[in-house]
């Protein structure tokens, strides 16, 4: 182990929580051991380079992997910062239990066949899920623990009632479309998401038709940054060509440029060299300034991240925005539209985010900004006439209520004139063929349709496509703008 090493385990040992069991196995192999999960340290010497680690946590009782990641050992700060997180999943590591799923309606008949068939695709999937179905009435007097509670079409307006009889659980309305059609994937997928389970499964290699012409003779590494309500997924893939050869991914807390950076220096070990690379595609959320974003981690500081990866690793590197990758994802695939936007929203949030497509040029905006709607003035909402009784009609409309603004956005029926304000405001500017909206919570686009209608001239109304294939646009996408700006024709 080299000095570096040295150090790192023996901080390891002095740091570590007492209740944990810290054995070095052997030079390259160190041990923490928990009450439910086992921790491994494993260290990878490279030819001119320095070490490499890799960190893992496997839960005791059923052998899963709960946290994976590996990293170049050259930053001791760096990796004292890594080894808290991988603590903390050993920590918390708690015995296993069954997630239990309440499915409620009006008299528990109608959610009785959808929670059996929500419990033969948990099953397909592996998935320690299990799913009841109660009547509202007898699920508010339930004095059970569940983790999530879906509840029925009809009956989605009791929500703030069900969330007060089960305080410390998920609570949403299955949509309309979802439900009405026993569609238990859909239904799977949005429960999967809300509870952050969908980080587990593995993304595919995208399959996306690429309508528009795109030549390439490259080797790409593309990576996505997406941010959920409970973690930051960080999915990596390199490409020969069109030809996927490589795949990992991350989940992680929070992300900041040093994240990056790992992605890139322990490439090595997945038989990747930097030098046959030829270029670096990065989506991420936020506002992208020729290169310099914000991370949430540390909003104050400013970070150019294309320069502190091209200087490091000696390779090109072209960041953007995730929901502008992803909107172009949408342009490339079809040749039906001219123009398009791509919406994609978390379910949990009031706004989400935008791409657009204008007559095949993707829209950036003054210091990236064009999109990103969270910085609107949430005043404009209330002021545009959407009107919330419990804030009564003399209240600041400043949506401070944070219990008023948590029961909005877990409810479809008052999310959607919200996504419509948000959406009209394109409409008008830019005029699209077609809308691609990512957002589990709404689904129905012939509602949405219907809701636009109440502004707008139906003529006026862009195609709507609803789309659960997000992660896949935002690669497509960025290999396209990847592909552009190395001067391959993109038609």
């Amino acid at each position: 182990m080299a000095r570096l090493g040295d150090s790192f385990v023996t901080w390891i040992a002095d740091y570590a929580d007492e209740s944990l069991a810290v054995e070095v196995i052997d030079a390259e192999h160190v041990s923490i051991t928990g009450s439910h999960a086992t921790g491994q340290l494993n260290y990878y010497s490279f030819a001119d380079m320095p070490e490499i680690v890799e960190m893992s946590v496997t839960e005791d009782q059923t052998s899963e992997s709960l946290f994976f990641l590996h990293f170049e050992l050259e930053d001791l700060s760096r990796a004292q910062e890594l080894y808290r997180e991988m603590e903390s999943v050993i920590l918390n590591c708690g015995e296993r239990t069954t997630t239990r799923v309440l499915l409620c309606c009006t008299t528990g008949m109608t959610t009785t066949l959808f929670a059996s068939k929500l419990q033969e695709a948990a099953d397909t999937l592996s998935l320690d899920y299990t799913f009841e179905a109660m009547a509202l009435a007898d699920a508010k007097a339930a004095e059970e623990h569940f983790d999530a509670v879906m509840l029925a079409p009809q009956v989605g307006f009791e929500r703030r009632e069900v969330k007060r009889a089960f305080p410390d659980c998920v609570v949403f309305e299955i949509p309309a479309k979802v439900f009405g059609a026993y569609d238990a994937a859909g239904a799977l997928r949005m429960l999967m998401g809300l509870l952050g389970d969908d980080a587990l499964a593995t993304p595919d290699p995208t399959d996306l038709r690429l309508a528009r012409e795109m030549k390439n003779d490259q080797v790409v590494l593309l990576i996505s940054v997406i941010r959920k309500p409970k973690f930051t997924l960080i999915s990596w893939r390199v490409y020969d060509r069109f030809t996927l050869v490589a795949s990992g991914k991350v989940h992680k807390c929070h992300v900041n440029v040093n994240d990056l950076v790992d992605v890139l220096a322990t490439l090595p070990y997945k038989n990747i060299e930097i030098s046959d690379i030829d270029a670096v595609g990065i989506a991420l959320p936020g506002a992208v300034d020729y290169g310099n974003v914000r991370f949430v981690t540390n909003v104050d500081e400013v970070v150019n991240v294309e320069k502190v990866l091209g200087e490091r690793f000696g390779v090109r590197v072209f960041v953007d925005n995730n929901a502008n990758a992803a909107a172009v994802g949408c342009y490339v695939t079809t040749d039906k539209y001219d123009s398009v936007v791509l919406h994609t929203q978390q379910t949990g949030y009031l706004v989400g985010g935008e791409g657009t497509v204008a007559n095949g040029h993707l829209l950036r905006g003054r210091r990236g900004m064009a999109g990103e709607l969270g910085s609107l003035d949430r005043r404009l909402f209330l002021q545009g006439g959407l009107h919330l009784p419990e804030l009564g009609d003399n209240a600041d409309p400043t949506f401070e209520d944070a219990e008023i603004r948590s029961e909005i956005v877990w409810e479809a029926s008052r999310m959607l004139p919200i996504l419509a304000t948000t959406l009209i405001a394109n409409i008008c500017v830019t005029a699209p063929d077609a809308i691609y909206v990512a957002y589990d919570l709404i689904d129905d686009m012939d509602a949405l349709r219907r809701e636009l209608e109440k502004t707008l001239d139906p003529s006026t109304i862009p195609d709507l496509i609803h789309i659960d294939d997000y992660h896949e646009r935002i690669f497509v996408g960025e290999m396209a703008l990847v592909l552009q700006r190395l001067n391959t024709t993109v038609a």
